[in-house]
C-alpha cells in the first residue's frame, strides 16, 4: 500500500521495512483506525508538504550559479553557494527584526563573495533577487495537490495552511502558489502570537473554519513542528509526508498517525477516516 497507518507498539525499524514491520499495512489497519469524531477540516504545511520547497532552493541556487558565472567567471561559484546555504539555514532572517529580510539575505550572499575576495553588496544583492525571482517561479503546487483540495471542499471539508517563517517571505510564497483562492484559511506562525508546534496556531485555526480540534487532520513532512503540533492540539489524525524519504523515524521524534510518500497518496488516509473522495487526483 502507498499509505500506511503508524503502530505504535513496535520498535523502531528500518523504512525499507516500514511497510511491513513499523506500520500496520493496508486496509485492514485503515478499519482499525475508526475516528472518535468525524473530520470536517484538513490543514496543511506548505514548504516540501504542498510545494517542494527544497527543489525550488535549488533551481534558485542554479540561477545565481549562472549570474556569478558571467560576471565573475573567476570564483569559486560553488563556494558562493554552499556559504549562502549555511548561513541561510543558520538564520535566514535578522533574529532581532532590525534588518529586512531581503537585506539580511543579501548580506549572506556578500559573505560568500568575500570569502573569495570579492566585497561587493551591490551584487549581493543583485543575486539575492535573481534567487527570490527564480525560487518563485519555481514555486508550484505538488502535482494533485489542486485537484484534491478541490475535491475536499466539494465534499464539504474546510481546507487550511499553518505554516512557519518569516511573514514577507511565506505570504510571497502562498501568492506565488495561488493559495488564498484555494485554500479556506492560511495562518504565518511569523504574523500569530506562537508558530508550530505550539498548539495555540493549531486551535485558532480550527477556531477559524469552524471544527473542534478533534475534527482535524493535520498533514505536513516536519516531525517537530507538523505532527508534534498536531498531537499537542488533540487532532484526530496526524499524517507525515515522507517526502524526504528518511530511512527511519528518528529515535525519540514523535510518531504521526499515518504515513505517506507523497500527498496524492492522502486519499487513501482520507478513505480510512470515512471520507471517500476520487483517487485519480
Amino acid at each position: 500500500p502507498r499509505v500506511t497507518p503508524v503502530t505504535h507498539h513496535h520498535p523502531r525499524k528500518r523504512h525499507s521495512h516500514l511497510h511491513m514491520s513499523l506500520l500496520a499495512s493496508g486496509e485492514e489497519a485503515l478499519a482499525m483506525a475508526s475516528p472518535p469524531a468525524a473530520l470536517t477540516a484538513v490543514f496543511f504545511d506548505l514548504d516540501d508538504t504542498l510545494v517542494l520547497t527544497h527543489a525550488a532552493d535549488k533551481k534558485a541556487q542554479l540561477a545565481v550559479g549562472r549570474v556569478l558565472a558571467d560576471c565573475l567567471p573567476q570564483l569559486d561559484h560553488q563556494a558562493v553557494i554552499t556559504s549562502f546555504v549555511h548561513g541561510f539555514v543558520a538564520e535566514p532572517w535578522d533574529p532581532d527584526n532590525q534588518i529586512d529580510v531581503t537585506e539580511w539575505r543579501s548580506q549572506i550572499w556578500n559573505s560568500g563573495l568575500r570569502a573569495q575576495g570579492v566585497d561587493d553588496i551591490y551584487l549581493a544583492r543583485d543575486l539575492q533577487s535573481c534567487f527570490d525571482r527564480e525560487r518563485l517561479l519555481a514555486f508550484q503546487w505538488v502535482e494533485g495537490v489542486d485537484m484534491l483540495v478541490k475535491n475536499l471542499r466539494s465534499e464539504g471539508i474546510k481546507v487550511g495552511i499553518i505554516t512557519n517563517g518569516h511573514p514577507k517571505v511565506q505570504r510571497a510564497k502562498l501568492k506565488a502558489c495561488g493559495a488564498e483562492e484555494l485554500f479556506d484559511t492560511i495562518l504565518v506562525g511569523g504574523e500569530e502570537l506562537c508558530q508550530k508546534p505550539q498548539k495555540g496556531i493549531f486551535l485558532k485555526a480550527c477556531e477559524l473554519v469552524g471544527c473542534r480540534p478533534e475534527q482535524a487532520l493535520m498533514v505536513g513532512d516536519n516531525l517537530v513542528t507538523d505532527i508534534q503540533g498536531g498531537l499537542n492540539a488533540g487532532f484526530l489524525a496526524t499524517v507525515w509526508v515522507n517526502i524526504h524519504k528518511l530511512e527511519e523515524i528518528p529515535s525519540g521524534m514523535p510518531k504521526p498517525h499515518y504515513l505517506v510518500m507523497n500527498i496524492a497518496d492522502l486519499w487513501q488516509v482520507l478513505k480510512g477516516l470515512g471520507l471517500h473522495l476520487n483517487s485519480h487526483i
